[in-house]
Protein backbone atom coordinates (compact mmCIF):
# COMPACT_ATOMS: atom_id res chain seq x y z
CA UNK A 1 0.00 0.00 0.00
CA UNK A 2 1.33 3.42 -0.96
CA UNK A 3 1.07 5.86 1.95
CA UNK A 4 0.91 9.61 1.68
CA UNK A 5 4.01 11.60 2.57
CA UNK A 6 4.25 12.91 6.13
CA UNK A 7 5.81 16.30 6.82
CA UNK A 8 7.15 16.96 10.31
CA UNK A 9 8.41 20.30 11.62
CA UNK A 10 10.57 20.27 14.75
CA UNK A 11 11.48 23.43 16.67
CA UNK A 12 14.10 23.77 19.39
CA UNK A 13 13.81 25.38 22.82
CA UNK A 14 10.68 27.50 23.22
CA UNK A 15 9.42 29.40 26.25
CA UNK A 16 7.66 32.74 26.66
CA UNK A 17 9.70 35.31 28.59
CA UNK A 18 8.74 38.65 30.19
CA UNK A 19 9.81 40.55 27.05
CA UNK A 20 7.18 38.76 24.94
CA UNK A 21 4.49 37.64 27.39
CA UNK A 22 2.09 40.12 25.80
CA UNK A 23 2.54 38.72 22.29
CA UNK A 24 2.24 35.12 23.45
CA UNK A 25 -0.88 35.89 25.49
CA UNK A 26 -2.45 37.68 22.52
CA UNK A 27 -1.62 34.79 20.19
CA UNK A 28 0.17 37.20 17.85
CA UNK A 29 2.23 34.58 16.04
CA UNK A 30 2.92 36.83 13.05
CA UNK A 31 4.58 39.44 15.29
CA UNK A 32 6.53 36.70 17.09
CA UNK A 33 7.61 34.54 14.16
CA UNK A 34 6.90 36.32 10.88
CA UNK A 35 4.88 35.22 7.86
CA UNK A 36 7.33 32.72 6.37
CA UNK A 37 8.02 30.83 9.58
CA UNK A 38 4.30 30.64 10.38
CA UNK A 39 3.72 29.32 6.86
CA UNK A 40 6.37 26.63 7.33
CA UNK A 41 4.61 25.37 10.46
CA UNK A 42 1.19 25.54 8.80
CA UNK A 43 2.43 23.31 5.96
CA UNK A 44 3.24 20.38 8.27
CA UNK A 45 1.24 17.36 9.36
CA UNK A 46 3.03 17.22 12.72
CA UNK A 47 4.62 20.09 14.67
CA UNK A 48 6.86 19.52 17.72
CA UNK A 49 8.83 21.77 20.07
CA UNK A 50 10.69 21.59 23.37
CA UNK A 51 8.91 23.60 26.08
CA UNK A 52 11.79 24.75 28.27
CA UNK A 53 9.90 25.48 31.48
CA UNK A 54 6.45 25.24 33.03
CA UNK A 55 3.19 27.15 32.66
CA UNK A 56 1.84 28.32 35.99
CA UNK A 57 0.45 31.41 37.66
CA UNK A 58 1.71 30.13 41.00
CA UNK A 59 5.09 30.66 42.62
CA UNK A 60 6.52 27.39 43.95
CA UNK A 61 10.21 27.42 42.91
CA UNK A 62 12.41 24.47 43.80
CA UNK A 63 15.77 24.94 45.52
CA UNK A 64 18.44 25.02 42.82
CA UNK A 65 21.43 26.91 41.48
CA UNK A 66 20.57 28.69 38.25
CA UNK A 67 17.43 30.19 36.74
CA UNK A 68 13.91 29.10 37.60
CA UNK A 69 11.83 29.40 34.43
CA UNK A 70 8.06 29.62 34.14
CA UNK A 71 5.48 31.52 32.10
CA UNK A 72 1.92 32.66 32.80
CA UNK A 73 -0.81 30.23 31.80
CA UNK A 74 -2.20 32.75 29.30
CA UNK A 75 0.97 32.61 27.18
CA UNK A 76 0.10 29.15 25.92
CA UNK A 77 -2.16 30.79 23.34
CA UNK A 78 0.56 31.57 20.76
CA UNK A 79 2.00 28.07 21.08
CA UNK A 80 -1.41 26.61 20.33
CA UNK A 81 -2.01 29.06 17.48
CA UNK A 82 1.34 28.15 15.92
CA UNK A 83 -0.10 24.66 15.60
CA UNK A 84 2.20 22.78 17.99
CA UNK A 85 0.81 19.22 18.30
CA UNK A 86 3.40 17.72 20.63
CA UNK A 87 5.82 19.12 23.21
CA UNK A 88 8.83 17.50 24.86
CA UNK A 89 9.00 18.18 28.59
CA UNK A 90 11.96 16.05 29.59
CA UNK A 91 14.37 18.95 29.95
CA UNK A 92 16.34 21.20 32.29
CA UNK A 93 13.60 23.54 33.48
CA UNK A 94 10.24 21.75 33.25
CA UNK A 95 10.41 20.85 36.97
CA UNK A 96 11.59 24.28 38.15
CA UNK A 97 8.31 24.92 39.99
CA UNK A 98 7.97 21.48 41.47
CA UNK A 99 4.81 19.42 41.66
CA UNK A 100 2.46 22.41 41.37
CA UNK A 101 4.21 23.67 38.26
CA UNK A 102 4.01 20.16 36.82
CA UNK A 103 0.28 19.83 37.53
CA UNK A 104 -0.49 23.31 36.16
CA UNK A 105 1.47 22.63 32.97
CA UNK A 106 -0.27 19.28 32.37
CA UNK A 107 -3.66 20.93 32.85
CA UNK A 108 -2.90 23.86 30.54
CA UNK A 109 -1.55 21.63 27.76
CA UNK A 110 -4.51 19.23 28.08
CA UNK A 111 -6.99 22.09 27.88
CA UNK A 112 -5.33 23.39 24.71
CA UNK A 113 -5.04 20.05 22.93
CA UNK A 114 -1.23 19.92 23.01
CA UNK A 115 0.16 16.43 23.63
CA UNK A 116 3.30 16.08 25.73
CA UNK A 117 5.81 13.44 26.74
CA UNK A 118 9.14 13.00 28.53
CA UNK A 119 7.85 13.28 32.12
CA UNK A 120 5.31 11.78 34.49
CA UNK A 121 3.70 11.69 37.94
CA UNK A 122 6.46 9.59 39.52
CA UNK A 123 9.34 7.25 38.69
CA UNK A 124 6.90 4.45 37.82
CA UNK A 125 4.73 6.42 35.42
CA UNK A 126 7.03 8.57 33.29
CA UNK A 127 5.61 8.90 29.78
CA UNK A 128 8.75 8.58 27.68
CA UNK A 129 7.11 8.44 24.26
CA UNK A 130 3.96 8.99 22.21
CA UNK A 131 2.63 7.40 19.02
CA UNK A 132 1.33 9.42 16.11
CA UNK A 133 -0.39 7.81 13.11
CA UNK A 134 -0.62 9.65 9.80
CA UNK A 135 -2.16 7.98 6.77
CA UNK A 136 -1.31 4.52 8.06
CA UNK A 137 2.27 5.44 9.00
CA UNK A 138 3.12 5.00 12.70
CA UNK A 139 5.61 7.49 14.13
CA UNK A 140 6.99 7.28 17.66
CA UNK A 141 8.43 10.33 19.42
CA UNK A 142 10.74 9.53 22.36
CA UNK A 143 12.14 12.07 24.85
CA UNK A 144 15.02 11.55 27.26
CA UNK A 145 17.18 13.96 29.24
CA UNK A 146 20.34 14.16 31.28
CA UNK A 147 19.84 14.64 35.01
CA UNK A 148 19.52 18.11 36.44
CA UNK A 149 17.09 19.01 39.27
CA UNK A 150 14.43 16.96 37.54
CA UNK A 151 14.63 13.35 38.76
CA UNK A 152 11.28 11.66 39.52
CA UNK A 153 10.68 9.95 42.84
CA UNK A 154 8.20 7.47 44.25
CA UNK A 155 5.79 10.28 45.14
CA UNK A 156 7.01 13.22 43.05
CA UNK A 157 6.94 13.96 39.31
CA UNK A 158 9.99 14.14 37.10
CA UNK A 159 11.45 13.41 33.70
CA UNK A 160 12.68 10.43 31.68
CA UNK A 161 16.35 10.29 32.68
CA UNK A 162 19.02 8.89 30.38
CA UNK A 163 20.18 5.41 31.31
CA UNK A 164 21.93 3.91 28.32
CA UNK A 165 21.03 0.27 28.88
CA UNK A 166 17.34 0.97 29.55
CA UNK A 167 16.94 3.63 26.86
CA UNK A 168 18.55 1.53 24.13
CA UNK A 169 16.48 -1.50 25.14
CA UNK A 170 13.30 0.58 24.97
CA UNK A 171 14.23 2.00 21.57
CA UNK A 172 14.87 -1.48 20.19
CA UNK A 173 11.42 -2.59 21.35
CA UNK A 174 9.67 0.56 20.12
CA UNK A 175 11.21 0.24 16.65
CA UNK A 176 9.24 -2.99 16.18
CA UNK A 177 6.01 -1.03 16.78
CA UNK A 178 6.50 1.83 14.32
CA UNK A 179 7.62 2.90 10.87
CA UNK A 180 9.68 5.85 12.09
CA UNK A 181 11.33 6.62 15.42
CA UNK A 182 12.53 10.08 16.52
CA UNK A 183 14.55 10.61 19.71
CA UNK A 184 14.67 14.01 21.42
CA UNK A 185 17.74 14.06 23.65
CA UNK A 186 18.01 16.96 26.09
CA UNK A 187 21.64 17.35 27.06
CA UNK A 188 25.12 18.35 26.03
CA UNK A 189 27.24 21.37 26.87
CA UNK A 190 25.45 24.72 26.83
CA UNK A 191 26.89 27.35 24.52
CA UNK A 192 29.10 25.04 22.47
CA UNK A 193 28.85 24.44 18.73
CA UNK A 194 30.87 21.20 18.94
CA UNK A 195 29.64 17.91 20.35
CA UNK A 196 31.60 15.74 22.76
CA UNK A 197 32.85 12.18 22.42
CA UNK A 198 30.25 11.15 25.01
CA UNK A 199 27.48 12.68 22.94
CA UNK A 200 28.65 10.96 19.74
CA UNK A 201 28.81 7.59 21.45
CA UNK A 202 25.31 7.98 22.88
CA UNK A 203 23.82 9.10 19.58
CA UNK A 204 25.40 6.22 17.69
CA UNK A 205 24.11 3.69 20.21
CA UNK A 206 20.58 5.09 20.06
CA UNK A 207 20.73 4.98 16.25
CA UNK A 208 22.03 1.41 16.39
CA UNK A 209 19.04 0.61 18.62
CA UNK A 210 16.55 1.75 16.00
CA UNK A 211 16.30 5.55 16.12
CA UNK A 212 15.88 7.02 12.63
CA UNK A 213 16.50 10.56 13.86
CA UNK A 214 18.25 11.75 17.05
CA UNK A 215 18.14 15.45 17.95
CA UNK A 216 20.01 17.21 20.73
CA UNK A 217 18.35 20.20 22.37
CA UNK A 218 19.47 22.17 25.48
CA UNK A 219 22.78 23.53 24.15
CA UNK A 220 21.13 26.78 22.90
CA UNK A 221 23.56 26.66 19.97
CA UNK A 222 23.66 25.04 16.54
CA UNK A 223 26.03 22.08 16.38
CA UNK A 224 26.55 19.62 13.50
CA UNK A 225 24.63 17.05 11.52
CA UNK A 226 25.73 13.49 10.79
CA UNK A 227 24.35 10.88 8.42
CA UNK A 228 25.11 7.70 10.37
CA UNK A 229 24.24 4.49 8.51
CA UNK A 230 20.56 5.10 7.72
CA UNK A 231 19.96 7.55 10.58
CA UNK A 232 20.12 11.34 10.77
CA UNK A 233 21.78 12.85 13.85
CA UNK A 234 21.55 16.54 14.76
CA UNK A 235 23.98 17.58 17.49
CA UNK A 236 22.54 20.85 18.77
CA UNK A 237 19.42 22.42 17.32
CA UNK A 238 19.79 25.78 19.00
CA UNK A 239 16.96 27.91 20.32
CA UNK A 240 13.64 28.51 18.65
CA UNK A 241 12.25 31.31 20.83
CA UNK A 242 13.98 31.44 24.21
CA UNK A 243 14.80 35.02 25.28
CA UNK A 244 16.15 34.20 28.72
CA UNK A 245 19.08 36.59 28.25
CA UNK A 246 18.53 40.07 26.87
CA UNK A 247 21.83 39.97 24.95
CA UNK A 248 23.54 36.99 23.33
CA UNK A 249 26.49 36.40 21.01
CA UNK A 250 25.69 36.14 17.27
CA UNK A 251 26.15 32.36 17.26
CA UNK A 252 23.64 32.03 20.11
CA UNK A 253 21.13 34.21 18.28
CA UNK A 254 20.37 31.54 15.69
CA UNK A 255 18.69 28.17 15.62
CA UNK A 256 17.45 25.43 13.34
CA UNK A 257 13.94 24.31 12.54
CA UNK A 258 14.18 20.76 11.22
CA UNK A 259 11.88 19.65 8.42
CA UNK A 260 11.44 15.90 7.94
CA UNK A 261 9.68 14.48 4.89
CA UNK A 262 8.68 10.81 5.28
CA UNK A 263 7.89 8.79 2.16
CA UNK A 264 7.56 5.12 1.25
CA UNK A 265 11.17 5.22 0.03
CA UNK A 266 12.64 6.69 3.22
CA UNK A 267 12.99 10.22 4.55
CA UNK A 268 14.79 13.51 4.00
CA UNK A 269 15.99 15.96 6.65
CA UNK A 270 16.25 19.66 5.87
CA UNK A 271 17.45 22.22 8.46
CA UNK A 272 16.09 25.77 8.18
CA UNK A 273 18.04 28.57 9.87
CA UNK A 274 16.11 31.03 12.00
CA UNK A 275 17.32 34.28 13.54
CA UNK A 276 16.45 35.77 16.91
CA UNK A 277 14.63 39.12 16.93
CA UNK A 278 13.94 41.48 19.81
CA UNK A 279 10.89 39.51 20.94
CA UNK A 280 10.75 36.41 18.76
CA UNK A 281 12.46 34.76 15.80
CA UNK A 282 12.09 34.84 12.01
CA UNK A 283 13.06 32.77 8.99
CA UNK A 284 16.54 33.57 7.64
CA UNK A 285 15.96 34.54 4.02
CA UNK A 286 19.65 34.01 3.19
CA UNK A 287 19.82 30.62 4.97
CA UNK A 288 23.41 31.24 6.05
CA UNK A 289 24.39 27.72 7.06
CA UNK A 290 28.02 27.67 5.90
CA UNK A 291 29.35 27.36 9.46
CA UNK A 292 26.96 24.51 10.26
CA UNK A 293 27.96 22.53 7.16
CA UNK A 294 31.69 23.27 7.65
CA UNK A 295 31.54 21.92 11.22
CA UNK A 296 29.57 18.92 9.96
CA UNK A 297 32.27 18.13 7.38
CA UNK A 298 34.98 18.34 10.06
CA UNK A 299 32.84 16.11 12.27
CA UNK A 300 32.47 13.53 9.48
CA UNK A 301 36.22 13.52 8.93
CA UNK A 302 36.70 12.96 12.67
CA UNK A 303 34.32 9.98 12.57
CA UNK A 304 36.28 8.58 9.63
CA UNK A 305 39.53 8.67 11.62
CA UNK A 306 41.10 11.90 10.35
CA UNK A 307 43.52 12.86 13.13
CA UNK A 308 43.77 16.52 12.09
CA UNK A 309 39.98 16.83 12.10
CA UNK A 310 39.79 15.21 15.53
CA UNK A 311 42.40 17.61 16.91
CA UNK A 312 40.61 20.62 15.42
CA UNK A 313 37.22 19.49 16.72
CA UNK A 314 38.50 18.85 20.23
CA UNK A 315 40.37 22.17 20.22
CA UNK A 316 37.21 24.11 19.35
CA UNK A 317 35.10 22.11 21.80
CA UNK A 318 37.64 22.89 24.51
CA UNK A 319 37.56 26.61 23.70
CA UNK A 320 33.78 26.65 24.00
CA UNK A 321 33.92 24.78 27.32
CA UNK A 322 36.32 27.42 28.67
CA UNK A 323 33.37 29.80 28.82
CA UNK A 324 32.52 27.92 32.02
CA UNK A 325 36.02 28.09 33.49
CA UNK A 326 35.54 31.00 35.89
CA UNK A 327 32.27 29.67 37.28
CA UNK A 328 33.77 26.18 37.59
CA UNK A 329 36.83 27.34 39.56
CA UNK A 330 34.79 29.67 41.75
CA UNK A 331 32.46 26.80 42.66
CA UNK A 332 35.34 24.58 43.79
CA UNK A 333 36.97 27.46 45.68
CA UNK A 334 34.09 27.82 48.11
CA UNK A 335 33.40 30.93 50.22
CA UNK A 336 36.50 33.10 50.27
CA UNK A 337 36.21 36.74 51.52
CA UNK A 338 39.53 37.68 49.96
CA UNK A 339 38.41 36.30 46.61
CA UNK A 340 35.12 38.19 46.86
CA UNK A 341 37.05 41.44 47.22
CA UNK A 342 39.32 40.52 44.32
CA UNK A 343 36.31 39.97 42.06
CA UNK A 344 35.34 43.62 42.59
CA UNK A 345 38.77 44.81 41.49
CA UNK A 346 39.46 42.59 38.49
CA UNK A 347 38.10 42.47 34.96
CA UNK A 348 36.63 39.11 33.80
CA UNK A 349 39.88 38.14 32.02
CA UNK A 350 42.00 39.20 35.00
CA UNK A 351 39.76 37.24 37.37
CA UNK A 352 40.13 34.16 35.20
CA UNK A 353 43.95 34.39 35.29
CA UNK A 354 43.89 35.06 39.04
CA UNK A 355 41.72 32.01 39.71
CA UNK A 356 43.97 29.77 37.63
CA UNK A 357 46.97 30.95 39.65
CA UNK A 358 45.25 29.77 42.87
CA UNK A 359 45.09 26.15 41.70
CA UNK A 360 48.40 24.22 41.90
CA UNK A 361 48.72 21.30 39.50
CA UNK A 362 48.09 18.62 42.21
CA UNK A 363 44.87 20.43 43.19
CA UNK A 364 43.62 20.35 39.59
CA UNK A 365 44.55 16.66 39.32
CA UNK A 366 42.54 15.90 42.46
CA UNK A 367 39.44 17.61 41.06
CA UNK A 368 39.86 15.80 37.74
CA UNK A 369 40.13 12.47 39.56
CA UNK A 370 36.84 13.08 41.39
CA UNK A 371 35.10 14.03 38.17
CA UNK A 372 36.58 11.25 36.03
CA UNK A 373 36.47 8.28 38.42
CA UNK A 374 33.01 6.72 38.70
CA UNK A 375 33.52 5.57 42.30
CA UNK A 376 34.73 8.96 43.51
CA UNK A 377 32.07 10.73 41.49
CA UNK A 378 29.40 8.66 43.26
CA UNK A 379 31.02 9.29 46.64
CA UNK A 380 31.09 13.03 46.00
CA UNK A 381 27.42 13.17 44.99
CA UNK A 382 26.41 11.18 48.07
CA UNK A 383 28.44 13.37 50.43
CA UNK A 384 27.00 16.57 49.01
CA UNK A 385 23.43 15.21 49.05
CA UNK A 386 23.85 14.29 52.75
CA UNK A 387 25.33 17.69 53.60
CA UNK A 388 22.42 19.46 51.89
CA UNK A 389 19.96 17.36 53.94
CA UNK A 390 21.76 18.37 57.15
CA UNK A 391 21.57 22.06 56.19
Amino acid sequence: MIMKNTKIIIAGDLMPMPCNYDLFSAGDIKALFGEELCGLFASADLRICNLEGCFTDGDTPIEKIGPVIKAPVSTIRAIKDLGINYATLGNTHSMDNGKQGYLDTCRVLDENGINYFGWGDNCSSVKAYVKYIDGGRTIILYNVTEQFENAPGEDCPGVNLYDEYRVCRELTELKTECDFLIVFYHGGIEGTHYNSETMRRRFHRMADSGADVVISQHTHAIGEEEHYNSSYLLYGQGNFCFHFRSEVTPLLAEGLVLELELTDEGFTAKPHRIIRTEKGCVYDEKQELEGFYARSRTHDALINGDRAAKDEFELQFGKDCENWLTQFLLTFRGVDPELAEKRKELSPSELKDYLISLYPRPYLLSILTFLRNEELNEIGKTILSNLLKEK
